[in-house]
């Protein structure tokens, strides 16, 4: 085994597990995939083993026992590297470090404010601010450069508007669920079967956005066909969705599912599968370009990316 591992090389190699695919680490990392292939490659070269197997007739690959022995190890030697890169930034600056964020509300609550403690703890000489706007201004303000990391939720087919930005896909497929009380309707007629999205239209719906992306997207995916979708109730918060819904027994909801996790655990509320289901959004992480990247901003990005990391022994090529 030789000795002369690099950062570069276990830091692709935990992000290709993170991202479940080259294409996406290589997105992720801003760098080419032909780059993500060969910094693996020297890895294995170094560490003197294969640390993927891929399956025949795939392009999935699979960690072998020595890349799950190794997958711990090189997260704690990044761990490291960003905490020395912070300890340096503080004694050189000779003042508290401060990161700005800017995101929605449903990632401030329920994804980055968990995230958000667990830093604090980790950096107590660092100030972290956040500020809740729609998606939009949060994309303006990383352009314009007045904070250090955005997070956002946008549909899957939209392309960047801007090279000023930097962005790393933290979840492809975030899934939007329609929710309803465990009494409504829909609930008792099909509890194990599917809701045809038609039916939707008879009955009022609760969104957070009254503009924006979101909004957007969900109507599209309600209109189909040119036929009306149901009747479209912004409320301006998560929160008040929930509350609306179990106000209204004729009422559905719409959020993104890692909203929903303790009021579907407690069955409050019953979430509906309806068919064609809403098509998922992307969570992307944004920071500008004009600036470097703070360390604490990327280990945030790193922490966020964990939870909506699949525990899985198979990445996709």
């Amino acid at each position: 085994m030789d000795s002369s591992v690099e950062v570069r090389q276990l830091r692709a190699f935990v992000t290709l597990v993170q991202q479940g695919s080259v294409t996406a680490a290589a997105q992720s990392l801003g760098m080419a995939q032909s780059t993500i292939s060969e910094a693996l490659s020297s890895l294995e070269r170094a560490m003197g083993t294969s640390l993927f197997l891929r399956r025949r007739g795939s392009h999935e690959l699979v960690l072998t026992d020595a890349g799950n022995a190794l997958l711990p190890h090189a997260r704690s030697v990044l761990q490291v590297i960003t905490e020395a890169h912070v300890a340096v930034a503080e004694a050189t600056t000779g003042s508290r470090a401060r990161v700005t964020i800017a995101t929605n509300e449903s990632l401030g609550t329920y994804v980055l404010g968990p995230q958000l403690d667990v830093a604090r703890r980790r950096w107590p000489n660092t100030t972290f601010e956040v500020t809740v706007m729609m998606c939009a201004a949060v994309r303006s303000g990383i352009e314009n450069g007045q904070y250090d990391l955005g997070m956002i939720l946008q549909p899957t087919d939209d392309e960047p508007s801007t090279k000023v930005v930097k962005r790393s896909i933290i979840s492809p497929d975030v899934p939007l669920v329609f929710f309803t009380q465990p009494t409504h309707a829909l609930a008792r007629a099909a509890p194990r079967a599917s809701v045809p999205r038609d039916l939707l239209g008879e009955y009022p719906l609760y969104i957070s956005d009254a503009a924006g992306d979101f909004h957007l997207l969900v109507r599209r995916y309600l209109q189909h066909d040119g036929l009306p979708g149901p009747h479209i109730r912004a409320t301006g918060s998560v929160e008040s969705v929930k509350r609306s819904v179990l106000r209204d027994s004729r009422a559905v909801g719409l959020l993104p599912a890692y909203a929903l996790t303790d009021e579907i655990r407690d069955r409050r509320i019953v979430a509906l599968r309806v068919q064609p289901g809403p098509p998922p959004m992307r969570l992307q992480a944004l920071t500008p370009g004009i600036r470097s990247e703070h360390p604490a901003a990327h280990q945030l990005i790193e922490s966020v990316a964990a939870i909506f990391t699949v525990p899985t022994r198979s990445i996709a090529g």
